[in-house]
């Protein structure tokens, strides 16, 4: 089944003639990443405040034309190139303790990765969904909207009641997970593995 996330450039480049709300129609992602940078301002989290707010930001400036520039077409990458990094990732959080220096520089390393695979410019004419690809987005549109709920009426939950137990939020229960080297190299295989696939990245045989 088809699901990939289109990110376009990270913003689609847009003609500027277009208004604003048609702009931000394009991209659903500059709602995405503005949510998620509100929220973790919200909790403090100034690790993630950095990431989803500099993405927002850089999304913003493509939306509303400030910036144009990328690749012509979107990077691929081989197969032994994406299982390599996978197992270099998973070697690492195995083998180092949680928040430790190798984890911070493991970070670091995927951010401007992730980053490079995505900035490209789309082209401006693209071919209508199947019926296919528009099930699957209502089908993981709606799976993504539910576990969002779950996860901020846990959040509230949690600081109104002062009671992680009665309204576990998700980082809470990985936590056990998460804190076993095992669980940890397993973890980040399965998160890049995702992330390669949802975003195409992936080169074709």
């Amino acid at each position: 089944m088809q699901c990939k996330t289109n990110f376009t450039n990270l913003g689609r480049t847009l003609n500027r003639g277009k208004t604003i709300k048609q702009r931000l129609s394009f991209n659903p992602w500059v709602v995405v990443f503005l949510g998620t940078a509100i929220f973790h301002t919200l909790r403090g989290s100034w690790e993630d405040i950095l990431i989803f707010g500099g993405a927002s930001l850089f999304i913003l400036s493509q939306v509303f034309g400030f910036t144009k520039f990328g690749f012509k077409s979107q990077p691929k990458l081989g197969i032994p190139a994406i299982a390599g990094f996978v197992v270099l990732a998973a070697a690492v959080l195995y083998l180092a303790p949680r928040h430790s220096i190798p984890n911070l520089v493991l970070l670091l390393a995927i951010i401007p990765i992730g980053a490079v695979l995505l900035l490209y410019v789309d082209e401006e004419n693209q071919p209508g969904p199947s019926e296919q690809v528009v099930r699957a987005r209502w089908l993981w549109g709606s799976w993504a909207v539910v576990f969002a709920l779950i996860e901020l009426i846990a959040y509230v939950g949690s600081k109104l009641t002062q009671d992680l137990v009665q309204f576990p939020t998700i980082s809470v229960l990985l936590d056990p997970v998460l804190e076993t080297p095992l669980g940890r190299a397993v973890f980040v295989a399965f998160w890049l593995a995702a992330g390669v696939y949802l975003f195409g990245v992936r080169r074709s045989r």
